[in-house]
């Protein structure tokens, strides 16, 4: 009996990988693709200028290819993942448990997604804008500022502020299975709220680089999630008043 358990996680972790080794080809396959759908997100429709990059390794461009190819498939093979994880286990489980962790896995493959498009279409562009606005032509007397992008910044800095909102979004998502798994009480919630704050600052400071701005809003985030947590509570109690 063992032994058949084993072999179908051999079988599953083989697939896992043959789908990751085909997402890495195809992403390459695609990569200019990919690498101007990663550009067009930092495009201003108002500006008139071409937008360019510097590359100053003969061999940057290359490893930029390599590095969009292994970041988008190593995101996408989560999924395939959670749902290979899920398969395996669903035999184990009873009929309520099965249906409980299949809303679970559905609900976090449409957060994710939802979570992809907030991030492409309104944080990371406010992002990059936001930033650029300190780099743009400036002259005061002597000193004079001209940003020239370089091509792997960029990308980092994609990474960088897509791995900040992953976080974010991972935190949201476990609040709100520890809160249906736990029946969260809301009068702890409110009793240790600056012990959860210091917490949240804490932990931002270990999860963020030393940077003071990415540690500030990854702490508003999580507490702006926790204040979110504590009226889904209110709400939550209430309708079961009403019933």
């Amino acid at each position: 009996m063992i032994y058949k358990y084993l072999l179908e996680i051999k079988y599953r972790i083989f697939f896992t990988l043959l789908a990751w080794s085909f997402m890495v080809i195809n992403c390459y396959y695609f990569k200019e693709t990919l690498l101007y759908t990663f550009i067009k997100l930092s495009l201003n429709p108002n500006y008139t200028n071409l937008l360019y990059f510097l590359t100053t390794d003969v061999t940057e461009v290359f490893f930029v290819y390599i590095n969009l190819s292994y970041f988008v498939a190593n995101q996408t093979i989560i999924l395939f993942l959670a749902y290979q994880l899920f398969v395996f286990l669903s035999t184990g489980l009873y009929r309520f448990e099965y249906a409980y962790f299949k809303t679970v896995l559905v609900v976090i493959t449409l957060y994710w997604i939802g979570f992809i498009f907030v991030l492409n279409t309104f944080i990371f562009p406010a992002s990059w804008f936001f930033f650029l606005e300190f780099q743009e032509f400036l002259s005061i007397q002597n000193l004079t500022f001209y940003f020239e992008a370089k091509l792997n910044e960029y990308v980092t800095f994609y990474k960088s502020v897509y791995c900040l909102c992953r976080t974010i979004f991972q935190i949201t998502v476990v609040f709100f299975i520890l809160l249906d798994l736990f029946k969260t009480n809301l009068l702890i919630l409110n009793k240790f709220r600056k012990v959860f704050y210091f917490i949240f600052f804490c932990f931002a400071t270990f999860i963020t680089p030393p940077d003071v701005v990415y540690q500030l809003l990854t702490s508003i985030c999580i507490i702006i999630i926790y204040e979110t947590t504590t009226v889904y509570i209110i709400f939550k109690s209430e309708l079961l008043k009403i019933k």
